[in-house]
């Protein structure tokens, strides 16, 4: 089978299996907020602040470069495996023993045993990074993800179930730790890598350093995205970090799970293009035009019906994060834009591109303490403004790479994003007339119809040419 009707295939029974588990995990979602308090997220948000920044560092990239190698012997499976144990072993060691300094830190004791016990994923992950790397590396794209359905659901319903026996914080944690148990069995099911350890690690070097340079932009890029936690945590409150955490986890819930299907299976797939840029690059471009044709709708439909859905849904008492909610909206297509971009850049073999833009976006981080002069909403706006510019310096510094010019990329998002800000102003022209005279329920229903009616009409009257194109793009 051709490479493009293999993604595509591949795209399309993800897509389906990821929606039906996007769907379960917001329904889960929105129930455990309900059920738990800004203190719980705020303590969750601090847990993983630092842990996380360590978890991606877990496999010192080594699951990628097994993805990325053209070759791979049985040899260099037993070496990456030897480096899996060691690095996994080190890192939950590590974190039990500064468990005390980072409850310091955030000036909360209670941190420190949540610490530790997040710290167990590190022993799961011995176990889970191979078969997870030969899962992308063969393109089993339907049964990972069928992997992924079942986890999504028994997590969701574990961890409700905990939550509402009252365990608090504990209900997310040891939800946190089970989805880590049943994704490592899962991918050992239908990717098995079973091998000893190796002692002799000559003929690794090329993976070693691919898979360094990987680990460090997985660490740069999480840096920058738990920046925000870190600088909330230490100079506001919890409370205000847990406000920010909802706030940030619900705008990012649809980015985050679509995201990572089209970062697994676009690191697999750009891959196998590393001797034809200007072909991944063409790959590039059709996955940006149909990805902006879904992200920008969905992402500035909600920042538009947010004041009726956050009060209806998730109660009066999370009012406070409507205007973070509404900012962070903003953000997150320009945050799953440049990961797509960074994901085939690392795939083709250049990820020192990917390293450069980072290095450019943490030197704008300093506008962070700026915004949080002003709350949480000031630091709201200081993260778009610094997401603006991360998203310029991944264009600037990654599109050479696919032989794209910036002009043309930004052409393919122009039916999405056209479409969105007319749907956007029209709805707010709608709450305007409508606000006051009719019930929130059947305003927040009336503005989604509207909604979905204003973006379609755009793409037919303006945009009737690319709208056939792009939905050709699924015809293969």
């Amino acid at each position: 089978m051709e490479l493009g009707q293999q993604v595509i295939k591949g795209l399309k029974v993800g897509a389906l299996l990821r929606l039906a588990a996007q769907l379960f995990t917001w329904f889960n979602t929105l129930i455990l907020i309900r059920l738990l308090t800004p203190d719980d997220y705020g303590l969750m948000a601090m847990t993983m602040a630092f842990i996380g920044i360590f978890a991606l560092m877990g496999d010192f990239g080594i699951g990628k470069a097994i993805i990325q190698a053209q070759e791979l012997s049985n040899s260099q499976l037993r070496q990456a495996f030897t480096i899996n144990i060691i690095s996994c072993l080190s890192f939950f060691c590590l974190f039990v023993a500064v468990a005390p300094i980072i409850a310091d830190f955030f000036d909360e004791p209670r941190i420190a045993v949540l610490v530790q016990a997040v710290a167990c994923q590190h022993l799961i992950m011995i176990f889970h990074t191979l078969p997870f790397a030969l899962s992308s590396r063969k393109m089993l794209f339907k049964e990972r993800e069928k992997v992924q359905f079942y986890t999504a659901v028994m997590t969701s319903v574990i961890t409700i179930a905990m939550a509402a026996a009252g365990l608090g914080v504990w209900a997310l944690i040891l939800g946190h730790l089970f989805m880590r148990l049943a994704l490592a069995i899962g991918y050992n099911l239908i990717a098995p890598c079973w091998v000893w350890p190796a002692l002799n690690f000559r003929g690794f070097t090329g993976m070693a350093v691919f898979g360094g340079i990987a680990t460090v932009n997985d660490v740069l890029r999480y840096f920058v995205n738990i920046f925000a936690d870190i600088s909330i945590g230490r100079l506001l409150s919890k409370v205000d970090l847990g406000v920010f955490s909802v706030a940030r986890n619900l705008a990012n819930l649809p980015s985050d799970k679509i995201g990572e299907l089209l970062n697994h299976l676009g690191l697999s797939s750009f891959a196998k293009l590393q001797s034809e840029p200007a072909v991944a690059g063409q790959y590039l471009r059709k996955s940006t035009q149909l990805a902006s044709m879904v992200l920008f709708p969905m992402y500035l439909g909600m920042c538009a019906i947010a004041p009726e859905l956050i009060p209806l849904v998730l109660s009066d008492k999370w009012v406070v994060a409507i205007v973070p909610f509404q900012i962070l909206c903003l953000i997150s297509p320009l945050r799953m834009l440049s990961e797509m971009m960074a994901t085939g850049v690392t795939a083709l073999g250049a990820p020192g591109n990917n390293s450069r833009a980072l290095l450019l976006t943490v030197v704008t981080l300093p506008l962070f303490f700026i915004g949080i002069q002003y709350g949480v909403e000031g630091a709201c706006w200081a993260w778009l403004a610094i997401n603006l510019v991360s998203f310029t310096c991944h264009l600037k510094l990654m599109l050479p790479i696919f032989v794209l010019k910036p002009a043309t990329f930004l052409k393919a998002l122009l039916p999405g994003l056209t479409g969105s800000i007319v749907m956007f102003l029209g709805l707010l022209l709608l709450r305007e007339h409508l606000e006051g005279q009719i019930h929130e329920a059947l305003l927040l229903i009336v503005m989604i119809i509207t909604g979905i009616v204003l973006f379609s009409a755009t793409q037919l009257l303006l945009f009737r040419r690319q709208l056939f194109t792009t939905l050709g793009f699924l015809r293969h």
